[in-house]
């Protein structure tokens, strides 16, 4: 899945979780698909962010590091 469909997904599951009366098997189940979906995202945005790219003060390209961070 590309990373917005799993983003979706994510929040289908975290809506059923929060609203519905699930079984509790059901529920952990649900719980399980949704800690995979959040593993995912999460390491499709660490490979995003080292492969950003910023301009330096002094006009050269460096990569991007948390010292960039807003």
């Amino acid at each position: 899945m590309a990373f917005t469909e799993d983003m979706n997904e994510l929040e289908r599951t975290v809506q059923r979780l929060e609203k519905e009366e699930l079984p509790l098997e059901e529920a952990l189940d649900l719980y399980e698909d949704g800690l995979g979906l959040v593993r995912r995202c999460s390491a499709f945005l660490r490979d995003a962010e080292q492969r950003i790219e910023v301009l330096d003060e002094d006009g050269t390209w460096k990569p991007w590091t948390e010292e960039d961070r807003p």
